[in-house]
């Protein structure tokens, strides 16, 4: 046993003892109760350990019942036997109508209770410890499943916007084009991001949104004029932390939809609003016709609106709206966030 453990032991049969002691109220008879408690307690030791250490464990948790009543009956009878053995030499002189019986059936249901009221209580808290100890257990077990679960869904960062975004910084720098410097910090910004940044629990929201600023720009020069991005933020002085990649997400998730091959004018509206400690990001965007009635396409390659909606049950559970509107021309997309 631990010392805190041996501790909790020694306080726990200090009170025990002082209890019984001091149970009888009357100063006449407090050194006859002192002497009793002496004699009585190390048999309330054997009781205690005995139960909740043999009996219970070894029975009780097993379910032998016959055998947990038998052991029960035994050591009872023997604890009342010793003590009356004992009080048979040293309590004598306490019985005032002759010597000490060595043996009393009408005090038997008495003492039967006596001796185990200690190892009831200690059962008691015992079984209080080890259930607090099992949730605790649960608890930490859920806790490293929803943070092995976050991992895996920050993990899916769209990794054909790497490859694209290498693909056009090695042409830029091929044909020495001035926006392959700029290409190559938006770039190492958002890897620093992604990599290391993200493996924190939350974020500066302005940090959230400047890789956002990042990636737009990114894609803007992969498409040049074709798109047209609109970003804008209404953001208050006072700091708010959020998860990372959760607004990135989104905005990917729209790029992922919005801006494919067959999209004539493909364009996308961004608004992120910021009220006190709340938060609301909207995200417009075209889609193909083809799209219509295949509500809340996800492609699985991605992140996808269901790993987005999952993150926010994990982290933000009854603190987010999360509203979709559409139609045949265009999706659009409103987070409502509580970051308080």
């Amino acid at each position: 046993m631990t010392k805190k453990i041996i501790l909790e032991h020694i306080v726990f049969w200090v009170i025990i003892f002082l209890f019984y002691v001091f149970a009888s109220t009357s100063s006449e008879l407090f050194e006859q109760s002192l002497e009793t408690t002496i004699l009585k307690f190390p048999l309330l030791i054997i009781a205690a350990y005995a139960f909740n250490n043999w009996q219970v464990p070894s029975f009780l948790n097993k379910k032998k019942y016959a055998l947990f009543a038998l052991s029960m009956m035994v050591m009872i009878i023997l604890l009342v036997f010793l003590f009356r053995l004992m009080g048979y030499y040293h309590l004598d002189k306490y019985c005032s109508e002759g010597p000490y019986p060595l043996i009393s059936l009408v005090d038997f249901p008495f003492y039967m209770f006596s001796f185990h009221f200690p190892a009831l209580i200690m059962y008691f808290f015992k079984t209080i410890k080890e259930k607090e100890y099992e949730r605790e257990k649960i608890h930490q077990l859920e806790k490293e499943k929803i943070a092995t679960e976050l991992k895996y869904l920050k993990s899916q960062l769209n990794p054909h916007f790497l490859f694209n975004t290498l693909n056009n910084l090695y042409s830029y720098v091929i044909t020495k084009s001035p926006k392959a410097p700029d290409m190559v910090l938006q770039l190492s910004e958002i890897l620093d991001y992604i990599l290391y940044k993200s493996q924190q629990q939350s974020v500066l929201l302005a940090e959230e949104v400047h890789t956002i600023d990042n990636y737009i720009a990114l894609e803007q020069i992969k498409y040049g004029n074709r798109l047209e991005v609109v970003f804008e933020k209404k953001l208050l002085q006072k700091a708010l932390s959020i998860t990372p990649l959760l607004l990135l997400s989104i905005v990917e998730n729209a790029f992922k939809h919005g801006v494919r091959d067959h999209i004539t004018k493909p364009k996308i509206k961004i608004e992120l609003l910021q009220l006190d400690t709340q938060i609301v990001f909207t995200v417009w965007n075209t889609k193909p016709i083809t799209q219509l009635n295949n509500d809340k396409e996800i492609d699985h390659k991605g992140i996808g609106l269901i790993n987005i909606q999952r993150q926010l049950d994990l982290i933000y559970p009854e603190k987010y709206t999360f509203e979709i509107d559409e139609s045949d021309r265009f999706f659009n997309l409103k987070l409502t966030l509580n970051l308080n």
